[in-house]
């Protein structure tokens, strides 16, 4: 059994070829810039996709692929072209598709309302240029084109070989010495998914042969005061989490700071046999990992930090809410 990985550098590709290797696949890890496979790869069969098209990395053909960089409609066609050398399709979709039944979605001002964890029969937003419109059109091009697809759609992911590590607002604080933590919307939820239950997922799926929509999500919903405090534990430093308003500037404000609930439910994936773990058990790894870029530039390490619009490691402006709450 041969599978293609695209992005094997990355936190899912990664995952899923671990995965694959484990449950017995030859893997061919597509990764770009010449970079080799990370640790723990050593079984694959390397492939420099750097100007290759996905046909050319293909060739003659594969019993399976994972994409996750397929974006949109266009980007479904380019693997579509490819259906008669490829046995079977993972590709990766979003959980940020759906919306309530008002049509609010994360992409709205209004936050969603869904009174419960998410199914994957949950309405989606409609398809458009937006990066949920275009993984709709995305899904949709699969779906009705037949093909052995199965379309993933996690929530917030983590994992070794992030280029945005949402961990690091709070794996960066406890190395630079701090022990509290303004936070908005503690008792928020906003679902999180590790990479290597997408990779164990994915091996499920080709196990089985499934196809459709399947989410993927780790085993418990945490807030964020629960996220910070599995990061803390994972390193093995006290945190004391502060709820503050979101009337401070950017102080308080997370990656997964939300003014409710929006979580997955994964029956349909548990069915295939999937086991998730938590998210305290599961973000171990990426803690591990992400303190070894203590003291380096981690802004070129992860640059989608850069793009927030605000300094995420302000303290004195924290401190001084902090302070005044006192």
């Amino acid at each position: 059994m041969d599978a293609v990985v695209f992005g094997a550098s990355g936190q899912m590709g990664r995952a899923v070829a671990a995965s694959l290797l484990a449950a017995g696949w030859t893997v061919r890890a597509v990764t770009r810039g010449g970079r080799p496979p990370p640790p723990g790869l050593e079984g694959v069969v390397p492939i420099d996709g750097s100007g290759l098209t996905r046909g050319q990395v293909i060739g003659d053909g594969a019993d399976a692929l994972f994409d996750p960089f397929c974006m949109d409609a266009t980007g479904a066609a380019d693997l579509l072209a490819m259906r008669d050398r490829v046995g079977h399709m993972t590709v990766i979709s979003s959980a940020a598709v759906y919306a309530d039944a008002g049509g609010r979605s994360l992409e709205t001002d209004d936050f969603p309302q869904f009174g419960g964890p998410v199914t994957e029969d949950q309405a989606t937003v409609a398809p458009g240029p937006s990066y949920a419109g275009a993984k709709v059109a995305m899904e949709q091009a699969f779906r009705d084109s037949g093909a052995p697809v199965a379309i993933l759609r996690p929530g917030a992911i983590h994992g070794p070989g992030a280029r945005h590590p949402r961990e690091w607002m709070v794996v960066k604080r406890l190395l630079d010495g701090r022990r509290r933590m303004a936070v908005v919307h503690a008792d928020g939820r906003f679902g999180t998914t590790a990479a290597a239950a997408v990779g164990d997922l994915t091996a499920a799926i080709l196990r089985q042969q499934a196809t459709g929509v399947f989410n993927v999500a780790d085993a418990d919903a945490p807030t964020v005061s629960d996220i910070a405090r599995a990061i803390a534990g994972a390193m093995g430093q006290p945190l004391d989490i502060i709820p503050v308003q979101p009337d401070h500037g950017a102080v308080g404000h997370t990656p997964w700071s939300v003014p409710g609930r929006f979580n997955c439910d994964c029956t349909r994936a548990r069915a295939l046999g999937w086991v998730p773990d938590p998210y305290a058990t599961a973000v171990a790894p990426l803690v591990r990992w992400l303190t070894e870029f203590h003291g380096q530039d981690w802004q070129a390490a992860f640059p989608a930090f850069a793009q927030y619009g605000f300094d995420p490691f302000d303290y004195a402006a924290e401190d001084a809410v902090l302070d005044a709450l006192n």
